[in-house]
């Protein structure tokens, strides 16, 4: 093998990752404090007998929101089997 000398490293580059909810970060730009947005939850086994509604969209939004500065609150709500997130800060 040869060794080379003085090549310059290549600055990183940085990309966004193509993810399932990639379609949400448009909503964590332009969303106001106030504003909501509703998922659609599926009810999750969580123990023996209980069960819980849950939404992954829900969850990813919340985390999209966090890593940008903003602040989110979420609420379950049982009659429409929905998941409602909202802007706070």
């Amino acid at each position: 093998m040869k060794i080379d000398k003085n090549v310059p490293i290549p600055d990183r580059v940085w990309r966004q990752k193509n993810t399932k909810f990639a379609y949400l970060k448009e909503i964590v730009e332009t969303w106001q404090v106030g504003d909501s947005v509703a998922f659609k939850a599926v009810k999750k086994k969580y123990g023996k007998t209980q069960r819980i509604l849950y939404s992954a969209a829900a969850a990813a939004l919340a985390i999209k929101a966090k890593n940008a500065g903003q602040k989110t609150t979420q609420r379950a709500l049982d009659d429409s089997s929905e998941i409602r997130v909202w802007r706070v800060k």
